[in-house]
């Protein structure tokens, strides 16, 4: 499957979810995210669910995090719709939220984190192989945003479904994944 079918695929795959069962795969995910090593973690950078697109629930593991590891510090990205990057802001109790033109909540600003400073990155995807390839919503933000990143980021991407066997328009501009949690298990690449 190349990345415009497994776009389309499993984008309405997601939309046809149940809020049963995603409420259900939400819950599985976060007991799996919950066995992760965050010894060295400092930095834990996660993303804000697109509700109307059904995106894995990362309050939840922000919840978790805040509760049992708040040493963790949790950061947030902003979107440069301009120049299709993102600045990263530490995400606290004095952080305000916004909705940009895509629907994403960010943050207004704040206490601003390089890349090479985030240990672990929580990845949005549609689909993904089992070489660690992904495929997101297109605009390349995150592929920009990883390739300022240390080579040893963690980078772990969150998804409903398991992996295609190759995704085959793969490019080298395609930063991979390190891991993926869906409900089922953690795969490792």
């Amino acid at each position: 499957m190349n990345k415009a079918e497994a776009r389309a695929h499993f984008l309405n795959m997601r939309k046809s979810l149940s809020e049963k069962q995603v409420e259900e795969a939400n819950m599985a995910i976060l007991a799996q995210f919950e066995t992760l090593d965050f010894s060295g973690i400092k930095y834990l950078h996660l993303f804000l669910p697109i509700a109307v697109k059904n995106e894995v629930n990362t309050q939840l593991l922000a919840n978790w995090l805040r509760e049992n590891l708040p040493a963790i510090r949790l950061v947030l990205s902003k979107s440069d719709t301009e120049q299709h990057t993102l600045r990263h802001f530490v995400w606290d109790e004095n952080t305000i939220l916004h909705t940009n033109q895509w629907g994403i909540t960010e943050p207004n600003g704040g206490l601003e984190v390089e890349e090479k400073e985030l240990d672990m990155i929580l990845i949005p995807l549609l689909a993904y192989d089992l070489q660690g390839n992904r495929v997101g919503y297109g605009k390349g933000f995150y592929d920009r945003f990883l390739a300022k990143c240390n080579a040893n980021v963690q980078k772990v991407g969150l998804s409903y479904f398991e992996p295609l066997d190759l995704i085959e328009d793969t490019d080298s501009f395609d930063v991979m994944l390190n891991a993926c949690i869906n409900p089922e298990k953690i795969w490792r690449f």
